[in-house]
């Protein structure tokens, strides 16, 4: 509760006194998780869905309209100031987020609205991946492993000073995992692995000034997808195909700033991102630049001030494939962003407001302000009431823009009850480029308590209100259309005891209502799960044995005809000296294999690795 974020306010907070929906994962959270990537270890965030779809895909999200693995999940990942969103789909591609675990800081999560500072898209919330300076990560640490499902693991980090003040890592990560089969019995052929290495220099310039370089490059030697396309040419012919995916990608940052002390400072950040992607539907190759100048001061008694400028620029060039097809194929647009945030101390060390808006100027729609507003009360040292108030929005893909989503190919004379013309065609569901941005309306209400030492308890309320929501028309043939609408009400209990410095308990509960209007597919009010509940416990049996469990609830979702289920993962760390640890873990214990977010049944797994540091 008392470790500090920045997600929230821009500038370092206690999460204790952070008026949002805010839950921190700590690097030492995530070991005892026992998970092998971000989209997995995001389980343990109280109210946040996670929905394998097949080896390498999830659907992740909080407060309902969560939408598939590669559309509209109405969420911002960030990864140490990166944008990790595919303005293709209006998504993220889980598969290509991804670092050494061992090195995150914490992860925060903010459930809920978080536009005034992170902009368009940010509508249902905030992930922002954080990472560990290179100072804290000194010396060399090999990692080796392997099981059931993930087949074989390893990475490699070393860390070293770097001049006077200086230091850096150099690291590498290689993960190979099985496919998953279907229900109805077979492989899914979803088999895939994942190379990637990179760099971080963190470097300082007197006392308050710092900068910090980073790079990295993946690919995916194996990224098997089995699909059932149509024929181009064809009229109402299929096929089964099964190929290996082509995905690869690279980033480079700078990020220099300074700490004048007294809450002043500034970041200037920059960074070049390229990714690729050639599968079976469609071929993207997306380049990004993106600009971010931000800036806080204390100007007065009582009043903090954050502000800050953003411009970032994305060129994608597009392999038409027979599902899916743009016109134009290749189109740039740019993104200009402006913002300005003030906290005031209402009453001292008691009640303070927090006040903003983020004018937003994106080619797609042009401009759109979000400003949100909070108020928050601390009574005393034990509590924290918070209320908040915020309109984001979210801007419409390149496929709802542009794009094709092809169902079939058909010849106009046969559709038309008459004989074959010759002339094939594809349909489907085509953008709109007059689509409006969707808008949310959230009012959230928060309380905070110490129950006793070692005690929390967390809770959250809210109600959001979505107008102009793009989704499918009822016919699904034609365009998307933008005139849904439609709103989610819920709450989120959150319970954390520590017994002393030897074991840890944390239960939550999470209860969400989605309703979906107008014409379009009620699919969202089925997609996700009405309950969540998790129960996680880590105990310290002996200075250098550890034993960890958790247990996690999903209630049925009947739009996807998956059943309610239960996840038991359990775990056991051993470190027999130092700078030497044995892990092993079990995963999905209570089934063989259970359904998710799809027809592909995820399967109970096993692993084991040993870690070596010196």
């Amino acid at each position: 509760m008392q470790v500090e974020v920045t997600t929230v306010a821009g500038v370092a907070q206690a999460r204790f006194a952070s008026p949002a929906a805010i839950y921190v994962l700590s690097g030492d959270d995530i070991r005892r998780g026992g998970h092998k990537t971000i989209a997995e270890a995001l389980r343990m965030v109280p109210g946040m869905y996670v929905g394998r779809v097949s080896a390498r895909s999830w659907v992740v999200g909080a407060r309902g309209l969560t939408g598939s693995n590669l559309t509209s999940t109405r969420y911002l990942v960030l990864v140490d100031g990166r944008i990790a969103y595919e303005p293709l789909f209006s998504a993220t591609l889980w598969d290509v987020v991804d670092v050494i675990l061992a090195d995150v800081d914490r992860i925060e999560v903010i459930r809920g609205p978080g536009a005034t500072l992170w902009g368009a898209n940010a509508m249902n919330g905030v992930i922002n991946v954080i990472t560990r300076s290179a100072h804290d990560t000194q010396g060399t640490r090999v990692v080796a492993g392997g099981g059931y499902a993930e087949r074989a693991f390893a990475t490699v980090r070393h860390g070293g000073a770097l001049g006077e003040g200086g230091a850096f890592r150099v690291w590498g990560k290689y993960a190979d995992r099985a496919a998953f089969d279907l229900a109805a019995g077979g492989s899914n052929h979803d088999q895939w692995s994942a190379l990637r290495g990179g760099f971080l220099l963190d470097l300082a310039h007197g006392p308050a000034t710092t900068w910090t370089l980073q790079g990295e490059a993946y690919r995916h030697p194996t990224a098997r997808t089995a699909a059932r396309l149509p024929l181009p040419g064809r009229h109402l012919e299929f096929e089964q195909r099964t190929t290996d995916d082509e995905i690869d990608g690279a980033h480079l940052l700078v990020r220099a700033g300074r700490d004048a002390g007294e809450g002043s400072g500034w970041t200037l950040q920059g960074y070049y991102d390229l990714a690729n992607r050639d599968t079976p539907h469609v071929g993207l190759r997306r380049e990004t630049v993106d600009l971010d100048f931000r800036s806080w001061r204390r100007w007065g008694a009582g009043q903090d001030v954050v502000w800050g400028l953003q411009f970032d620029a994305t060129l994608d060039r597009i392999d038409n494939g027979p599902t899916l097809i743009f016109d134009p194929t290749s189109r740039s647009w740019s993104t200009f962003n402006a913002f300005v945030q003030n906290t005031t101390e209402l009453v001292e060390g008691r009640l303070f407001a927090m006040v903003g808006t983020k004018l937003t100027h994106h080619e797609f729609v042009g401009l759109e302000a979000q400003p949100g507003a909070r108020l928050w009360w601390t009574p005393d040292e034990r509590q924290t009431l918070w209320a908040a108030v915020s309109r984001p929005v979210r801007v419409p893909s390149r496929l709802e823009e542009d794009g094709l989503l092809v169902f079939g190919y058909a010849d106009t004379g046969l559709s038309s009850g008459g004989p074959p013309s010759g002339v094939i065609l594809p349909f489907g569901l085509a953008g709109d480029r007059d689509l409006d941005v969707e808008r949310l309306v959230a009012y959230e209400l928060g309380h905070r308590l110490w129950i006793r030492d070692g005690w929390a308890l967390d809770t959250s309320l809210f109600y959001h209100d979505y107008s102009s929501l793009v989704s499918v028309p009822p016919a699904t043939l034609g365009r998307f259309t933008d005139a849904g609408s439609g709103e989610t009400y819920g709450l989120d209990v959150t319970s954390s005891w520590r017994m002393g410095d030897r074991a840890r308990v944390e239960a939550s509960y999470s209860w969400l209502e989605v309703q979906i209007r107008g014409p379009v597919l009620q699919f969202e009010e089925d997609r996700a799960p009405q309950h969540l509940a998790q129960l996680r416990t880590s105990w310290d049996l002996r200075e250098n044995l550890e034993a960890h469990g958790a247990i996690y609830h999903v209630d049925w979702l009947p739009g996807l005809d998956v059943d309610a289920n239960e996840r038991l993962d359990l775990g056991l760390t051993w470190r027999p000296r130092p700078g030497l640890e044995l892990a092993a873990w079990g995963q999905n214990l209570l089934d063989e294999a259970h359904r998710e977010a799809s027809t592909v049944e995820i399967p109970r797994s096993f692993y084991a690795h040993l870690t070596v540091s010196f």
